[in-house]
């Protein structure tokens, strides 16, 4: 049985290479997404920890629990086991590696007296602790470790550099500790009997710097144990904190998530016991990862959909294909004997093999896909980065094996209704007029068109529900996705049902100018019937979803670059810090009282070197930027604050922000050039215009913070400008979006710092090649300090790098490619199979007398009508779908802070990368298909016909 499947396989290896080719792609990227999002995910979380410990110079792997004891809680047995490190089953629970487990028992604010007693050294007040295994982790440089013994209610103590020299300490000195006593009420004593250093900064042991310490004494474990925890010693309180230093480098998406809900678990579990507090500084990364995470799995998978449902079509497809021409041995197996399970047994071994073929080939080609979305930049652009961590999880393994069983089934389908046929059944068959497909009597597409314009409806309806969602950090509704793959699909099948009559048209119209050759070829398009339906809807469904993906991946690509220039508004934007003559301490607020009383003195900053960014080569223009928030101005009804104010030099500004000129009525320098001609000149919002009914010319005073005014003459009103939000969204403690109206005046700078003097302002510059690198070599070089430095750039390249991005821009991407390597599998079957079984016909053509040029203009005409045909409808229904659908996808990308509106973007480059790629695959096919019927022999055709 298995080397009769293995026989009948090498005799049909197109039709078996074309099923390989879809049951790999379906395993494949079955296997591809959750190994991309392991990968990924990956590598957010660990740079995403790697940043906190960075901002906030914190590891980011401390989990720590805190208890206070006293006389009450122990008796009622509160709080965690003493004996015990708590957090043992906590760590156990979730299998992270631990690199330390340290206990510390500790008094603070610890009054103690220096002994002997003398008059010009006070007490002083420290904090007395003992840590499990420091002696592991400090270097004695003076005196002598502690000893873990007592006596004569004397123990040992050590302290740092600081400490000793900060108090003037001194080896060997006794401190009474007058808080701490025995079971008799003798107080107990502290010998200073050595100093200690931190011999490595980037231990990990240490959750705080050793050497910053001023007041500590450190002792040893067990004998605060033995002072502290005793029973017979629990009138002395204490607190004990317990630490687990966590390698956060190991934690995996699976186990953080994990991680995030056992912490949170045993905080309430803690909390209950009596501790202070369990702290976590990973807590904060990873809940802002688990929603991103999640996310990524939701978009990931709604955009692999219509790639699932068109690979199991087209392997559908090819099945049918296959049955068909082995209808003639079908039916004589029948015909002898053979049983329906037999025959399907026959088709099921084949199935199995070819899908025990995907599976070792389509794992591996899983990974090469998810090197392809690492490296997305856009749609069909790619760039280098670094190679993503990917390895084969047991999801993927268990996806790749149900995307297998997948395919059998679709494989095995169609064998059901061909095994009934005997030999007699099938000639009746052949004999008969074929019928229209099923499709098309029960009115497939314009259902399926109906059903996925209703869904847009819906959708429509609820446009500002799925922003809300979207805000909260939920992946758009899949059924979106589905609703435009329906539609597609829909539209195909609309065109291949109206395919039939255009060609009849054309026909028509020339029917009395027809060569033979062209004759013929009509003849061909019009009783073709299914099996050239199969490659047109492949063929528009191929250019549909080219369209439909290039217009998707450039509309959310761009709206988000856009969205990030326009909030920066130039490359690059920085402040900064100027020196004033404030007094260090009026700025704290301790001020002597007889310089409060008198009149303070004005403030004066000294302003930097401006002239030092006009000399950088790097930069192609520079402006200065007044940016003020704190504006007030008196308006009907009362008075509005809060306002912003942005002084500028129009010039200078027109030549060096970032601003798009579709979000004006006008284009943008036609404001400045008005606002150039008025040194009081002004712009202002427009919702300053709708709320308050001012008009161009009317006049209006707007003060800062010190009450002085400066008036200004409206010149024009408008709705956006750059980095200018008119409406802020804050999210409420009932997790719902707020919106608050923000108001804008554009004024002159000069005009603005001749009434209110010189105050800091912001630098905004235009880079020559958008590269800002030059500016972080000279501030590190100069040792600038900036109050405020925001990278376009930078920002640009975290964007690109962010995994949703990356991840649709991928799948998009190698979406198009599937279907594209589909498109042109089913190519060449349909054309290998139809000149194959038209071998006959053309010797018929050529002993009649038709040149072989003549047979090739035949095939050139249905190549015109099918390929041309198809390009065209494709291209017409991806415009569609786009314009219908991609609005409401973009949505899922969209931000709390989206400024500007949202637009469909095409460029012409996408469409011609587009159709060079289509164009390249059937250019392939095209010279296989010629190399297929320079092969062929006419004369052996012939003899075969006479036979």
């Amino acid at each position: 049985m298995i080397r009769f499947v293995f026989r009948r396989m090498w005799n049909r290896k197109w039709m078996i290479a074309g099923l390989l080719i879809g049951n790999l792609l379906m395993i494949a990227i079955a296997a591809a997404a959750p190994m991309y999002s392991e990968a990924i995910m990956q590598r957010v979380l660990t740079r995403n920890l790697s940043d906190y410990l960075a901002e906030n110079n914190r590891y980011p792997g401390n989990l720590s629990l805190e208890s206070a004891y006293r006389k009450t809680y122990l008796d009622k047995k509160g709080g965690p086991n003493l004996t015990e490190f708590p957090l043992e089953e906590l760590l156990l629970e979730n299998e992270v590696e631990v690199l330390y487990e340290i206990t510390a028992y500790y008094r603070e604010s610890l009054q103690v007296k220096p002994l002997p007693a003398a008059q010009d050294q006070e007490g002083l007040m420290i904090k007395l602790i003992a840590y499990s295994g420091v002696q592991d982790h400090i270097q004695v440089v003076n005196g002598a470790l502690f000893s873990g013994e007592i006596s004569d209610n004397t123990f040992d103590v050590i302290v740092n550099e600081k400490t000793f020299m900060t108090n003037g300490l001194m080896l060997g000195q006794e401190f009474e500790l007058s808080a701490l006593k025995d079971e008799n009420g003798t107080p107990y004593r502290a010998r200073v009997s050595g100093i200690f250093q931190n011999p490595d900064q980037e231990d990990l042991y240490w959750t705080s710097d050793p050497e910053a310490w001023s007041k500590v004494f450190v002792m040893d474990e067990g004998l605060a144990k033995e002072l502290f925890c005793g029973k017979e010693n629990d009138k002395q309180g204490f607190s004990a904190t317990w630490t687990a230093v966590l390698d956060y480098t190991a934690l995996t998406p699976d186990t953080a998530a994990v991680l995030l809900e056992s912490t949170q678990s045993a905080r309430e579990r803690f909390k209950e016991m009596g501790s202070r507090g369990l702290n976590a500084n990973y807590e904060k990364v990873l809940k802002e990862f688990a929603p991103l995470s999640k996310k990524l799995n939701t978009t990931l998978w709604v955009l692999q959909v219509p790639v699932f449902i068109l690979l199991a079509a087209f392997i559908f497809m090819v099945s049918g294909q296959l049955l068909e021409m082995e209808q003639n041995e079908i039916s004589v197996y029948k015909s002898r004997g053979a049983g329906k399970g037999q025959i399907i047994r026959i088709y099921f071994l084949q199935s199995l093999v070819i899908a025990l073929i995907g599976i070792l080939a389509g794992i591996q080609l899983g990974g090469l896909i998810c090197r392809v979305l690492g490296a997305s930049n856009s749609f069909l652009s790619f760039v280098s980065r670094a190679a993503l961590p990917v390895k084969v999880t047991p999801l993927a393994l268990g996806l790749a094996v149900g995307a297998a069983f997948t395919g059998v089934c679709t494989m095995v389908l169609p064998v059901f209704k061909f095994a009934d046929v005997d030999i007699v059944s099938h000639k009746r068959k052949k004999s008969r007029t074929k019928k229209r497909p099923w499709w098309q009597m029960v009115f497939l597409d314009l259902i399926l068109i109906a059903v996925s314009l209703y869904g847009l409806y819906q959708f429509e309806q609820q446009r500002e529900y799925l922003a809300q969602k979207v805000l909260d950090g939920a992946a758009l509704d899949p059924l979106l996705y589905f609703c435009s793959s329906l539609f597609m699909l829909g539209a195909a099948l609309f065109a291949l049902r109206l395919f039939p009559l255009l060609v009849r048209l054309v026909y028509k119209i020339g029917e009395k100018w027809w060569s033979p050759a062209a004759y013929a070829s009509f003849l061909r398009l019009l009783r073709a019937g299914g099996n050239q339906g199969f490659i047109l809807v492949f063929l528009i469904l191929t250019v549909a979803m080219g369209i439909f993906n290039a217009q998707a991946a450039r509309t959310i690509n761009t709206n988000a670059e856009e969205k990030i220039r326009y909030a920066v508004g130039a490359d690059l934007v920085v402040q900064e810090v100027w020196d004033d003559n404030q007094n260090p301490m009026e700025a704290s607020g301790m001020a002597e009282p007889s310089a409060q009383a008198g009149q303070s003195a004005e403030l004066v900053y000294q302003e930097p070197d401006f002239g030092k960014y006009q000399e950088m080569e790097e930069i192609e223009s520079v402006t200065r930027v007044l940016v003020e928030d704190d504006i007030s101005l008196s308006v009907d009804g009362g008075k509005l604050t809060d306002v912003t104010l942005m002084g500028i030099h129009t010039k200078e500004f027109g030549q060096t922000a970032w601003f798009k000129d579709s979000l004006l009525s006008a284009h943008w320098y036609e404001y400045l050039n008005a606002m150039s001609q008025n040194a009081r000149a002004i712009l202002v919002s427009s919702n300053f215009r709708e709320d308050y009914g001012y008009e161009v010319g009317d006049v209006i005073s707007y003060r800062n913070d010190s009450g002085d005014a400066i008036k200004g003459v409206i010149y024009g009103f408008v709705d956006y400008w750059p980095s200018y939000a008119p409406v802020s969204r804050t999210k409420g403690s009932d997790g719902l979006y707020r919106e608050t109206k923000n108001y804008l005046i554009v004024a002159h700078l000069s005009q603005i710092q001749s009434a209110w003097g010189i105050t800091p302002y912001q630098v905004w510059i235009k880079t020559k090649h958008g590269s800002s690198a030059f500016l972080y070599e000279y501030a590190e070089e100069k040792q600038m300090e900036f109050a405020l430095f925001e990278d376009c750039a930078a920002q640009l390249v975290a964007l690109k790098n962010e995994p949703v991005f990356q991840g649709t821009n991928g799948i998009l991407t190698v979406g198009f490619i599937c279907v594209l390597l589909l498109c042109s599998v089913g190519f060449l079957i349909y054309w290998i199979l139809s000149i194959h079984s038209r071998t006959l016909q053309f010797g018929i053509f050529r002993a009649m007398g038709m040149s072989m040029g003549e047979v090739v203009s035949m095939l050139t005409i249905e190549q015109i009508f099918l390929t041309g045909g198809a390009l065209g409808a494709g291209t017409l229904v991806g415009s569609l779908s786009s314009d219908l659908f991609v609005p409401l996808i973009q949505i899922a990308y969209s931000a709390s802070d989206q400024v500007i509106p949202l637009e469909i973007v095409s460029q012409s480059g996408d469409y011609v990368r587009l159709f060079s790629v289509v164009g390249c695959v059937i250019l392939v096919c095209m010279v296989i298909l010629g190399i297929l019927i320079s092969k062929i022999k006419i004369s052996q055709a012939l003899k075969l016909g006479e036979d």
